[in-house]
């Protein structure tokens, strides 16, 4: 009885261990320890307890971390084995990235008279239309610009007058032919200098028909206010106040370390997966790489060009863009029954020689046809392992 006792407890102390190390098959390992227990009672000490009904052992050997297995020849001819495939594919990876304006729609808004802004209606991140009052200038360069312009406007009327006055002495041939010439010199130099004048208040933003020194800084397009560097009070120099930007198409700038550069080239698709909508995922294509490489991080820029018609994608939002090369290179398959996970960590049995089994960790990627797992490392083409880990798994826990 005592004999029977060490092995009812035995069995239990194996069911144990091996549950540790297959938690997901517990409720097989349960079935395996009562039956084994039933074996070791029915045969009141005549057998042990890791035989079978015709005498065999199951596990005949197994390494004390588990990555060794090996099973008596009658049950491993059981187990079917499976080759692992290769197969084209196009190359698959992800790069993070954020979200960035379209530079060729983005318009920096100027005010090219300086003084103080009066007015700012227009605000951070405000939707603006063409035409829109974005700021109100009192500039005093805008205020002598009209001086100079009325002052020239006035002479171009006084020189006009004396043209006119020596045209009409010199018909009547009391006036020198000299003195038409300087009239007409002098009011062709104050037309210049009216023309000049007027041009000037046009430049800084001033109107010739009511002559103010305020200025109307307007968007030039519709779009997104995406900076705004003026506020009301705040003196204006030669420097943009605003920009404006069209969203309704993006850019998505991803950082791609220097081994992986040429994995992507220039028309390539990308799917982008944004942070901030976790079920959006964006189609687009990369339109550049960029040829220089942060010393820091050793990265480069790769733009791809999203639509954005809804106006979701904000500048500096968050994304991950996967990326698939137009370029094919090989990928090793495996039946999706060979794999099975233990601690966060994918494995598959492979057979080193008849009844001899080894755990392999492996690193796999995505599904690619009914049955078959892409996995990236651990497994070369054309290798055996296991094809029900399962019932594999199942069968090992029953050792002595």
């Amino acid at each position: 009885m005592m004999k029977q006792s060490r092995s009812v407890s035995n069995v239990f102390q194996t069911a144990g261990v091996r549950r540790r190390m297959f938690h997901w098959q517990g409720y097989c390992l349960m079935a395996a320890a009562v039956g084994a227990m039933s074996l070791g009672l029915a045969g009141c000490g005549h057998k042990s307890n890791a035989e079978t009904s015709t005498g065999k052992t199951q596990v005949i050997e197994q390494s004390s971390d588990g990555s060794v297995i090996t099973l008596d020849p009658s049950v491993a001819k059981h187990f079917q084995l499976a080759q692992t495939r290769a197969i084209d594919m196009p190359d698959k990876f992800s790069a993070p990235g954020v979200i960035a304006p379209d530079v060729s729609r983005t318009v920096s808004v100027f005010s090219l008279a300086n003084g103080f802004a009066v007015k700012v209606p227009a605000q951070l991140g405000e939707q603006v239309t063409k035409g829109q009052v974005l700021a109100v200038v009192d500039s005093p360069d805008l205020a002598k610009a009209i001086s100079v312009y009325q002052t020239a406007k006035a002479q171009l009327d006084l020189s006009g007058k004396e043209l006119s006055r020596e045209q009409g002495l010199y018909r009547h041939g009391a006036a020198p032919r000299k003195a038409l010439e300087q009239a007409q010199f002098a009011e062709q130099h104050a037309q210049i200098d009216e023309q000049s004048a007027a041009r000037e208040i046009e430049i800084l933003g001033g109107s010739l028909e009511s002559p103010s020194p305020f200025v109307t800084v307007r968007s030039p397009i519709s779009g997104t206010i995406i900076e705004q560097k003026i506020s009301r009070g705040e003196a204006v120099e030669n420097s943009y106040l605003f920009q404006v930007a069209d969203l309704s198409r993006v850019w998505a700038l991803c950082s791609l370390y220097e081994n992986d550069l040429s994995r992507v080239q220039v028309g390539d698709a990308a799917q982008v997966e944004v942070s901030a909508y976790p079920d959006l995922k964006l189609q687009g294509k990369v339109s550049n790489i960029s040829h220089i490489l942060d010393p820091a991080t050793r990265t480069s820029q790769v733009r791809v060009v999203l639509d954005n018609p809804q106006g979701l994608l904000n500048p500096g939002m968050f994304v991950t863009a996967g990326f698939t090369s137009v370029r094919k290179s090989p990928q090793v398959l495996v039946p999706v029954t060979a794999l099975f996970q233990l601690h966060d960590q994918f494995w598959v049995f492979e057979p080193v020689k008849p009844g001899v089994f080894r755990r392999v960790p492996v690193t796999v990627g995505a599904v690619v046809s009914p049955g078959w797992q892409v996995v990236t490392a651990g497994l070369q083409a054309h290798q055996s392992v296991v094809a029900n880990s399962l019932g594999f798994s199942a069968a090992a826990s029953l050792e002595n």
